[in-house]
């Protein structure tokens, strides 16, 4: 347990309210489960490193590999390698990653996306201790039957920038479901970034 609790983000993870309606697609919703409860740890014989299976949703197993120096997440076992070499750019040697995990319904009700938030720790220069580096929401599309079963979409900042639930939601409900999982490559979207989700979205649309 002791690294599960090395794992979770030092301050309390906040949920957002809800964003407002033309933030979001229409009909999607959110629904919320916990990590780290409820879970099975299998440690790796020959390195530091363990593997933790979590509840999430129906049909969607949450598997977290982790180390000293932070985890990296996968949703489902279908392609569970292509999925673990996935995380927000790298901003600290720590990363830490957020209690609680944000799932996107669409509207009917299934799952197409994960919201979660990455901070990266970096030491402070008199070394002692470390201050947050770096915050991302990594937003990742699921695949029903697909391998991968997900991959990354985008990359909120979400230090600075003070909408960025309502940013990730919107990677989630208008780019997650036509993703093609290695083919597409994520996009990071902070303060100096040049187009907005919608504008992007637009783009990708056929006969643009």
């Amino acid at each position: 347990m002791k690294l599960i609790a090395a794992l979770l983000l030092a301050s309390p993870f906040v949920l957002a309210v809800p964003a407002p309606v033309e933030a979001q697609a229409s009909g999607h919703d959110s629904t919320y489960t916990r990590l780290f409860e409820d879970c099975a740890e299998t440690p790796f014989d020959d390195e530091p490193v363990v593997r933790i299976d979590c509840p999430g949703l129906p049909g969607w197993p949450v598997v977290v590999l982790a180390a000293e120096h932070g985890a990296v997440v996968a949703f489902s076992e279908r392609g569970i390698e292509a999925q673990w070499q996935e995380r927000p750019p790298i901003g600290g040697i720590f990363v830490n990653i957020g209690p609680v995990l944000e799932w996107r319904l669409d509207g009917a009700g299934a799952p197409i996306a994960t919201i979660l938030r990455y901070r990266y720790e970096a030491w402070n220069e008199d070394g002692n201790g470390t201050h947050t580096a770096s915050q991302y929401l990594a937003v990742a599309a699921l695949r029903e039957g697909a391998d991968p079963g997900a991959c990354h979409v985008a990359y909120v900042e979400a230090g600075q920038q003070p909408d960025a639930n309502v940013i990730a939601r919107q990677a989630a409900d208008y780019l997650a479901p036509d993703w093609q999982c290695g083919v597409d490559a994520p996009i990071i979207f902070s303060l100096d970034s040049e187009y907005d989700v919608l504008t992007i979205a637009a783009q990708r649309r056929p006969g643009h």
